[in-house]
């Protein structure tokens, strides 16, 4: 190789880095126009921006020197002698490329990563592969995750430079989207916040981060600040009041200074009545816009971020309504819709699927105007979704876990194996409600298991096939309390090859053709194909339509299914315990200087009463502290609740926007029970409010 050596303003380093070239790396020393060697150890961006003369009190040179050495062909990685394993995953790393302009990973084939690396890798997700369908779930953890190549990543996006002109190396996307497991759950939602919703929201957010890391770090100084302004007030001392006010500015003007600039947002205002037809209104005029979002209801005062998560909650139960999934077929029914039609306005007024909200599929030929409307809604629905995640709110919607899998499109399940958990087992099926066709299905689908396989052939096969006629089957799998062999129960229901959910034929004659023991694994198949594939294509196609109309939609594949569903709809199942709650939720002083002790009667009723709620009930807990009935990505953790002692009411209230309740001091388990679940129960009867004593803030 050949040593280059260049001097240029750091303007100008942005777009030279962005050069192409066959190989290059850091070389050598880099240091500051008039300053010593600076430390290997930091990023291009922390070097150009003085950090390290900083730290002998110089000011940092407005002009970089730095050594580049090109290397041709492919370069030895750094690392011990001899460590085989690691110069394997290096070259594996190495052999990348990046479209710079795009943004877009994509494996180099140039053949410069040795095919025992590349087989490795391959096997490496077929077993993962594997274990997902074995354990039936998908295998998260620490199990399968590279800390070396953790490491490296978290390093990379370390340098703010880089990320935010679209230049980090090749491998940190093209690894992390075709191997995420190999790579941490942390780093990889720090490589989308760095990668996936362009360069404002990446900078934007390092800088939120950084600054909300700041004010903790000051919180208990803001809230004095803010105490002596209450007390001061309360007095009306006019010197109070001004030096109160003058030392909330200082620390508020401490922590601006954090930030070196504002994004840009735009304010929308709805009705609730009519948020439905506003919210597409909305997301059609604005999917394209950088800009935040934030929304106003009319007739009510209160605004922020609360107030705009409570939007998206709101738009997602209109989603859920039977009135419109009966106008509009976006899901498939859960079976109630006979008790609906008794009683409009009573507990089916909204869908229930059991698994979450699954498309409902299509027809081969549906009609024209019908297939029109389900695709726009699915494409504001990708829209909503995908404005909502890039703009770090969550849309409340239950999604069944298969949707996410769809999304995705990889291929990893085939439709046959999604049969096998689409729907409720046998001992999940309540015996006071009727089975639905997705229960149906997935119990075909696990008695036809061992003969999808091909491990049975011939008579072996044929012993199988007169086994399953036999076996029980209404009791085992369906939990009746009567007995019905399966092949009883083919010939009592006249079965035959039609899909239990479009009344349509699965083959040519269908609808002739008698459904039988032998027929039933090509009857799976071919219902598996149609609710999977061909019947609901269209429908994700304009799903990830309307959600790469605010991102790209390649910028989640980094994510697996179920993290995608906790990124965009948040943790459906809700689980906390009494250590969890102790650390994550975090005691203030209110107004006049009062604060709750971790040890004192009033909050530990509050504690035993959160770790006795039902799912349901700690939902609405969520939605009455956050305005958001699920946990976000990062859990309890990551919304930072307060709790306050409260004087004014003997209920408890809350503000939304900074995730902070009021809690009486009760001293009873049942006084405390009764307030605080009423509270829960009218929290959405006022609306959002400024300085609202009875309801959120």
């Amino acid at each position: 190789g050949h040593a280059l050596w260049k001097t240029v303003h750091r303007n100008e380093f942005g777009a030279l880095i962005q050069r192409k070239a066959d190989e290059w790396r850091s070389q050598g020393r880099l240091r500051a126009c008039g300053d010593g060697a600076l430390d290997v150890s930091k990023t291009v961006y922390e070097c150009m921006n003085g950090l390290g003369a900083a730290e002998h009190g110089r000011a940092s040179s407005n002009v970089f020197h730095y050594s580049l050495t090109v290397v041709p062909g492919t370069w030895q990685p750094h690392g011990p002698p001899g460590d085989a394993a690691t110069a394997a995953r290096d070259r594996a790393v190495d052999a990348c490329s990046m479209d710079v302009e795009g943004g877009e990973g994509k494996a180099d084939e140039s053949g410069a990563v040795s095919e025992a690396v590349r087989n490795s890798l391959e096997l490496l997700s077929l077993l993962h592969r594997h274990a997902e369908i074995v354990n039936g779930q998908e295998q998260g953890g620490r199990l399968w995750e590279s800390a070396g190549l953790t490491r490296r990543l978290t390093c990379q996006l370390h340098d703010t430079l880089a990320f935010a002109s679209m230049s980090l190396p090749p491998w940190c996307l093209a690894l992390p989207r075709r191997y995420p497991f190999l790579f941490s759950l942390d780093a990889r939602r720090k490589l989308l916040d760095c990668t996936g919703f362009g360069s404002s929201h990446a900078v934007y957010r390092l800088q939120e981060s950084r600054v909300a890391a700041h004010r903790a770090k000051l919180g208990d100084s803001i809230r004095a600040a803010q105490q002596r302004l209450a007390v001061a007030r309360e007095h009306q001392d006019i010197d109070g009041i001004a030096r109160a006010t003058d030392d909330v500015d200082e620390i508020e003007r401490r922590v601006y200074s954090r930030r070196i600039g504002a994004i840009c947002s735009d304010l929308a205002r709805v009705s609730r009545d009519r948020i439905l037809d506003n919210a597409r209104r909305l997301l059609e005029y604005h999917r394209a816009c950088r800009h935040l979002l934030e929304v106003q209801f009319s007739g009510e005062d209160g605004f922020g971020s609360g107030v705009t998560q409570n939007f998206y909650e709101s738009v997602s139960g209109c989603l859920q309504k039977r009135t419109l999934n009966q106008e509009t077929p976006l899901w498939i029914t859960d079976g109630h819709d006979v008790e609906h039609a008794a009683e409009p306005d009573g507990q089916y007024a909204y869908l229930t699927n059991a698994e979450g909200l699954f498309p409902q599929p299509l027809g081969a030929t549906p009609d024209d105007r019908k297939l029109r409307r389900v695709c726009e809604m699915y494409r504001f629905m990708g829209m909503l979704l995908g404005k909502a995640g890039r703009d770090k709110f969550t849309v409340p919607l239950p999604l069944h876990p298969h949707f996410f899998v769809v999304l995705k499109g990889e291929g990893t399940y085939s439709p046959s194996e999604l049969m096998l958990t689409f729907g409720r087992s046998g001992a999940s099926i309540p015996q006071s409600e009727d089975w639905t066709s997705m229960d149906l299905l997935r119990a075909y689908a696990t008695l036809c298991m061992p003969l999808q396989e091909g491990e049975l052939e011939g008579a072996a096969r044929q012993a199988k096939i007169e086994e399953l006629k036999t076996r029980e089957f209404t009791s085992a799998y369906l939990n009746r309390t009567f007995q019905c062999s399966l092949a009883e129960y083919l010939e009592t229901t006249a079965a035959c090859f039609v899909d239990p959910l479009t009344g349509e034929p699965v083959c040519d004659g269908g609808e002739a053709r008698e459904l039988t023991v032998q027929g039933l694994p090509e009857y799976v198949v071919l219902v598996a194909e149609r609710w999977f594939g061909s019947g609901i294509r269209r429908q994700m196609a304009a799903f990830r339509e309307g959600l790469s109309c605010v991102f790209p939609f390649e910028s989640l594949q980094i994510l697996s299914a179920a993290e995608l569903g906790v990124l965009l709809c948040g943790e459906r199942v809700i689980e906390w315990d009494r250590a969890s709650l102790e650390k994550n939720l975090k005691l203030v002083c209110n107004e006049q200087g009062a604060k709750y002790t971790k040890d004192c009667t009033g909050f530990q009723l509050f504690l035993d009463e959160l770790c006795e709620m039902s799912n349901s009930d700690r939902s609405r807990f969520l939605d009455f502290v956050t305005a958001c009935p699920r946990l976000p990505p990062g859990g309890l953790a990551s919304l930072c609740i307060e709790i306050a002692p409260e004087s004014r009411s003997q209920y408890p209230r809350s503000r939304t926007c900074s995730n902070l309740m009021w809690l009486p001091s009760y001293a009873t388990k049942e006084e405390l029970h009764d307030k605080l679940h009423t509270a829960l129960a009218n929290s959405k009867d006022g609306g959002f409010h400024e300085h609202n004593e009875e309801h959120r803030a």
